[in-house]
């Protein structure tokens, strides 16, 4: 059998890093998906109060119970760009720490995670919104407290995805590095604040409950900075890569 030694053309490569391109805009998809959806439509920005009690939760879901279907169907369409977007920054991870290395996988896999658990939260408050006056007080507070729960208690997939990406980033030993270690820095310490959120099972209300202050707006928007400023930077990393590839 013969093996293929031709190297990849020009057009094949200009090829392959469309593709790259067109993945990374799947992280502000995602992001700009999940506010409009998620947090405008369908009422979660800002969050129910944790110490509603069972009646008041299911009057929320009825008060608003079209724009949480359509907001959380919204959520689940979106939900899997976050792994293709993880995908590529797995792509320009190899390129530092090579192909056997273990954190571009570790990143990817925390891709996959976080895109499950928000499918995960969604398919709770879609279910809650469904028949929700046929369904008793307790089950849709049930429902909701699951969906919160996931939102909430899961993040340490993410920031393992996080820790992972912040890390090959102090292995680049380029003269110009692809990812900057400032951000390598950023990606650990917002990884930090989503400790936080394993509070939030202990309280009702507060700033650790999951409507609160640190659980809700800071570990929240710490996250979309971090995806803001990844996929602001991604872009010139792998034109870079491509620049590269071409020498």
């Amino acid at each position: 059998m013969q093996l293929n030694t031709e190297q990849p053309t020009a057009e094949h490569q200009a090829a392959v890093f469309k593709v790259w391109r067109l993945c990374a805009w799947a992280g502000p998809l995602y992001l700009v998906g999940l506010v409009a959806f998620w947090g405008l439509l369908a009422g979660f920005l800002p969050a129910p109060r944790q110490y509603f009690n069972a009646e008041q939760i299911t009057g929320f879901f009825l008060a608003n119970n079209l724009k949480i279907r359509v907001g959380m169907v919204g959520t689940l369409f979106v939900a899997p760009l976050y792994y293709v977007w993880s995908l590529v920054i797995s792509a320009v991870m190899k390129k530092i720490e090579g192909p056997d290395g273990l954190l571009a996988q570790l990143e990817f896999v925390g891709g996959i995670a976080t895109a499950f658990v928000t499918l995960g939260f969604s398919i709770m408050w879609l279910t809650a919104s469904v028949r929700t006056a046929l369904r008793s007080p307790e089950d849709i507070q049930m429902l909701t407290d699951i969906g919160w729960f996931i939102f909430d208690t899961t993040i340490m997939v993410t920031a393992i995805q996080m820790c992972a990406f912040g890390a090959a980033l102090f292995m680049d030993r380029r003269a110009r590095p692809l990812l900057p270690k400032w951000l390598g820095w950023a990606s650990f310490a917002i990884a930090a604040t989503f400790i936080a959120a394993y509070i939030m099972p202990f309280v009702e209300d507060g700033p650790f409950a999951w409507h609160g202050l640190i659980t809700y707006w800071v570990v929240l928007s710490s996250f979309f900075a971090w995806m803001v400023l990844t996929s602001i930077l991604l872009f010139p990393a792998i034109r870079q890569v491509e620049q590269e590839c071409r020498v």
